[in-house]
Order: structure tokens, then C-alpha cells, then sequence
């Protein structure tokens, strides 16, 4: 829905893309350095743009990845139709994480 409001306006002449600032963040499923980017990617064609303003960690703490295939957004819970569903988390260190966000700058997202 955001993306589709975001494309009308800037097709519409609105704005421009230049005139807006758009943040956007990583969930906890995506922290292992090598979803970062993908995430990131996933979150541009959602929005229909080519860079984001701030890309940021929703929540310092990284969970179990589910694929984007599986189920997306993956909301809070590895699997939410098991009979007891949890959180649960991933050994993913911050620092990691940030590492693969900074990649994210010199790509041109």
C-alpha cells in the first residue's frame, strides 16, 4: 500500500522522489549478514523505489530466518500454525549485521 501511494505520487508529479525522505527497516528474521541485502531488496520493490534515506534494525535482536517464500512478512513467530508458537531467536551477532547494512550504502540502495 505504501509503495502503491509512493509511485502515484511521484508518477503524478506530486512530488519527486528527491523531495522525500524514506526509512526503512530490517526485521528480525533477516539479520544473518547474508539476508541483509535481499531484505533490503525485497523492501525497495515493495516500495517501488531504487535507494532508501535510512535503513535501520527494526529491533536489536536477531530471530530464526523464515524465507520469503515460506512466508512474508514473517511476522513475530518462527511458525505460527505450530500448536505452541514462539519466538525464536537466532545466534546472529549485532555487529554482523551492521557490518552487512553498510554494504548496503556503497550499492547504491
Amino acid at each position: 500500500e505504501v509503495g502503491a501511494g509512493l509511485r502515484r505520487a511521484i508518477a503524478e508529479g506530486l512530488v519527486t522522489r528527491e523531495q522525500l525522505w524514506v526509512t526503512t527497516k530490517l526485521w528480525n528474521t533477516y539479520h544473518a549478514p547474508e539476508h541483509v541485502l535481499p531484505a533490503l531488496r525485497r523492501s525497495l520493490s515493495d516500495l517501488g523505489l531504487e535507494y532508501v534515506d535510512l535503513f535501520l534494525m527494526h529491533f536489536p535482536l536477531a530471530q530464526r530466518f523464515v524465507p520469503f517464500e515460506v512466508r512474508y512478512p514473517p511476522e513475530w513467530v518462527y511458525d505460527p500454525d505450530a500448536p505452541t508458537p514462539t519466538v525464536e531467536l537466532a545466534p546472529v551477532p549485532l555487529a554482523s549485521t551492521w557490518a552487512a547494512m553498510e554494504e548496503a550504502r556503497p550499492a547504491g540502495l
